[in-house]
Order: C-alpha cells, then structure tokens, then sequence
C-alpha cells in the first residue's frame, strides 16, 4: 500500500467517523433538549434513538469503507481480514436483533 492511498483511506475514514459523531451528537443534543423542554416526549425519545443508531452505525460503516478501499487496492489480506470483522459485526447485529 503506498502512501497515497493510505492518505486516501484515513482521510474517508476520518470523514466518516467525524460526521457520525458530529451528527448523533446533534441529535443526542437535540433530544435531550426537547426532553428538558418537556414538551413531545415521543419526538425526545425519537431523536435520542436516532443519535444511539448512528453512533452505533459509525464503525460499521467505517469497516465497510475500508474492506472497499483494500478492494480498489487488491489488497487481498487486508480486504479478507476486514471483511471476516464485517461479517462479525453483522452477525452481531442479527444475534441482537432476535
């Protein structure tokens, strides 16, 4: 992997945890104000739901951006390293979805 390309991952990679965090931070915000405000406490619930799934969405997303980068690359061990914690992480999700 030369250093071009691991510019080009780290840079998706910091976008892509920077704007998850970004954005459940907001709506964590959001959701606690509307709850102190007391007012729709449905709408505070709804809104601090969304900021926990997209905290909890960063890193997998963050994975599936790197099994594509090591892809594009031909990075073949990487690409299977990363994609064996993808299937774990998903597999995770279906066990906790039940």
């Amino acid at each position: 992997m030369t250093t071009v390309e691991t510019t080009r991952l780290e840079r998706w990679l910091g976008r892509i945890l920077g704007w998850g965090t970004a954005a459940s931070a907001a709506l964590l915000a959001a959701g606690l104000l509307v709850a102190l405000s007391g007012a729709a406490p449905g709408f505070a619930a709804s809104l601090s739901n969304a900021g926990l799934v997209i905290l909890m969405a960063t890193p997998l997303a963050r994975v599936v951006a790197s099994v594509g980068e090591y892809l594009l690359e031909r990075d073949w061990l990487f690409a299977s390293l990363t994609g064996t914690v993808l299937l774990i992480l998903l597999g995770s999700l279906v066990v906790a979805a039940r």
